[in-house]
This record gives structure tokens, C-alpha cells and sequence, in this order.
């Protein structure tokens, strides 16, 4: 699937930015929230808010899909053949979710709020805008990025690593900025709505002046490369991550070794970005589960080799637990990034797989483990009742 990739981490199974995303028009890998009807937060909506459909249109066209926000808010599972039980993740978001009323949940599913920042980032921001920066807590991805780029054999210096941060949303000028750039508002009325949008963040207590952690609650892996959309194929390839995340990770003790996993499953999109791995005989629901369940598998094999992250059994449990938790149970979505139990069996496998690497610090080629793991995809896309 050319597309956004979710993440993979997905929250709630890669918010698939996802900021995950769906059968987009470019090549991206992680999950959005899709915006529904008109905000009402006791306060005068302006007429130039974005519709649904001008929303919908700017996730299409770089593949970005429902947040896990929205995928928490709106769940409907299906436990008859798999087993799908309430995650860390979905208890996290339920609570932050539980604390606003419903004027506030109407804004924040509405309002655009829960795309604004990634696709800001994805769009207007550059490798070394301060505004971008993964800044002190992100010295350790930084490491990770540079050391995925050693340990995979595949092209990756053109990737940009940034963050975001729903601070940007309390500033109208760069709200403003992203709306006349990539909605097409013109400046008068991206003006009037970037007041209204950074007004509720003020204003609104629960909303944290921006850091409230499900604006970011995500992470996912972009290349525009070969988009017949010249303003899609321009844009470098990124691997964005959200300071919501990041948060996540350090209210569920993760925040050593969580982050680095879903960076590492990012850069695995990258891995099949340049291997054209996205092509296979699946499509659908199918498609994308596949892609995100070898991501995972890319990312757990670098956590625990030798000569990658080279983690303890403590450590790789950490790990898998943190995959547990995006694991969702969309089966017909187009963004379905597979059940946590399989994905927890992915990377159980990829972690066996570099437990008994011999030599030990022999490191597979990417391509060769992408065939290994398309052999084992039967086996980890069970039905767990059945195993």
C-alpha cells in the first residue's frame, strides 16, 4: 500500500497517523483523526471552519487516517475469533478523554485540532526548525536514528526526523500559516479560524495550552517520492514523532525503551519505502496489516540484536508489550494494523530471530528478512481462537 504508513504505533492501534492512514494518494505510514461535524463550544464557530470533506481531502492525499483518539472514542471491536481486550493505551486514552465535556469532545473530533499538528509537521516543517526539534528527551532518538541508519542496509540518509507538539495549536499565526498553505483558505479567513482554534486551546483547561497529549498522540513514517502530486513529491521523507506519545510512554513506565520501538518500526516503513514492499497480492485491511506486522518485526529484530539496541529479556517484554498496545481490531478497515495478540507474535518472532543469530553479531539484510517474514505471516495472522 503506497501510503502513510500508521504506526505502526498506532495508538489505539499507528491514530494510524494512522497518522496510519488508508488507501491514500501518497506513501506514509502512521494515523489522523478524522473531523465530523461543527465544533460547539458555547462560543461563535466561524463560517470559514474547514468542512468535513476539505478535512478528509488533505488526510487523502498524503494517506493519513482516524487517530487512535477517535478509534478509542468510537471503538467497536469484534472478540469472536480474536482476542482483543482493552490495552494500556485505550485505558490512557479513555481517561484523558473522560475529563472533557461535550462541548470540548465536540472541538476537539471537529475542529481539525487532531490533524493540525502532524500535518503542519508533515507539510511546513524542516530538519532543524526549533519548532520541530525532538529537543532534550529526544537525545535518545536521535542516537536510535542514527544507529537504524547503521544497522539497515538500505538508503536513509534523506530522511528528516522531527516532532510535533500541539503547542501549535495556541498559535494563531502558524495555525493561520498552515491553512492557507495546505487547506487553501485565503489569508482573512484562515486568520479568523486560526483565532477561533488557538482561543478554545487557551481557553480550555484540559487542553493544556496545547500539551494536551492526545494532539500528538502519535508517530508515523512518510516518502512522497513518485506522487503525481508535485506538493506531495516534494516534501522530504520524514519520520515524525508526537510529543503525546512520548508522554504516553512515560505514564506507562515505556519511556526507555517504548519511543525507540516505534521509531524503529517508523524507519521499518522506510525499509519497505525502498524495497517497494508494499506490493504483494493482499489488498485491503489485509495489505496494511501485513505492512505494519513486518514493521513491527523489522523493529523488534534491530531492539534485540547484538549490534542493535541489544536489549535484555526485561527490556525485549517492554518492548512487545508496547506493540501489545497498538494492536487494534478493525478487521475490515483499510487501516487495520493487526490484533495486539499479532502483533505481539511478530515480534516475539522477530526477537527469536536475533536471539539466535549466529555469528552472533551477524546482521540479516533487510530483503532477506522481509521474505523470512512473508513465509511466517500465516502462522502470526492466526485466528487465536484456533491456535
Amino acid at each position: 500500500m503506497k501510503a502513510l504508513a500508521r504506526w505502526s504505533v498506532a495508538l489505539l492501534a499507528g491514530v494510524s497517523l494512522s497518522l496510519g492512514l488508508l488507501a491514500p494518494v501518497a506513501r506514509a505510514t502512521s494515523p489522523l483523526a478524522a473531523p465530523a461535524a461543527q465544533p460547539s463550544r458555547g462560543m461563535s464557530v466561524p463560517d470559514v471552519a474547514p468542512g468535513e470533506a476539505l478535512q478528509a481531502a488533505v488526510r487523502q492525499q498524503v494517506g493519513l487516517v482516524p487517530s487512535p483518539v477517535e478509534r478509542a472514542a468510537q471503538r467497536a471491536l469484534n472478540p469472536d475469533d480474536y482476542e482483543c481486550a482493552t490495552t494500556d493505551l485505550d485505558r490512557y486514552i479513555d481517561g484523558l478523554l473522560a475529563g472533557l465535556s461535550g462541548d470540548e469532545l465536540d472541538f476537539l473530533f471537529s475542529s481539525g485540532v487532531l490533524d493540525f499538528p502532524a500535518v503542519e509537521a508533515l507539510y511546513l516543517g524542516t530538519q532543524g526548525d526549533p519548532d520541530f526539534a525532538l529537543g532534550g528527551k529526544g537525545k535518545k532518538l536521535e542516537q536510535t536514528f542514527r544507529d537504524l541508519q547503521r544497522f539497515w542496509d538500505v538508503r536513509s540518509d534523506d530522511i528528516q526526523l522531527l516532532a510535533m507538539y500541539g503547542e501549535m495549536l495556541t498559535d494563531a499565526d502558524r495555525v493561520a500559516r498552515l491553512l492557507v498553505a495546505v487547506y487553501g483558505f485565503s489569508a482573512a479567513e484562515a486568520a479568523e479560524y486560526a483565532e477561533y482554534v488557538s482561543s478554545v486551546v487557551r481557553d480550555v483547561p484540559a487542553f493544556q495550552d496545547g500539551a494536551f497529549p492526545l494532539f500528538t498522540l502519535n508517530a508515523f513514517a512518510f516518502t512522497g517520492e513518485g506522487d503525481p502530486d508535485p506538493m506531495v513529491a516534494e516534501i522530504p521523507d520524514k519520520i515524525i514523532m508526537g510529543d503525546g506519545l512520548l508522554r504516553y510512554f512515560a505514564k506507562v513506565g515505556l519511556s526507555d525503551v517504548g519511543p525507540r520501538v516505534v521509531l524503529a518500526h517508523e524507519f521499518g516503513h522506510h525499509i519497505q519505502f525502498e524495497l517497494n514492499l508494499f506490493d504483494s497480492p493482499l489488498t485491503g485491511a489485509e495489505a496494511t496489516r501485513r505492512t505494519e506486522l513486518m514493521a513491527d518485526a523489522f523493529a523488534t529484530y534491530y531492539a534485540v540484536h547484538a549490534r542493535g539496541l541489544s536489549l535484555n529479556a526485561k527490556r525485549v517484554t517492554a518492548a512487545l508489550q508496547s506493540f501489545y498496545d497498538v494492536g487494534d481490531c478493525y478487521f475490515d478497515d483499510p487501516g487495520h494494523h493487526g490484533t495486539p495478540q499479532q502483533r505481539a507474535r511478530s515480534a516475539a518472532w522477530a526477537a527469536s530471530l536475533a536471539s539466535n543469530a549466529r555469528p552472533q553479531g551477524k546482521i540479516m539484510s533487510a530483503a532477506t528478512f522481509a521474505a523470512l517474514f512473508d513465509e511466517k505471516l500465516p502462522e502470526l495472522v492466526a485466528p487465536d481462537a484456533r491456535r
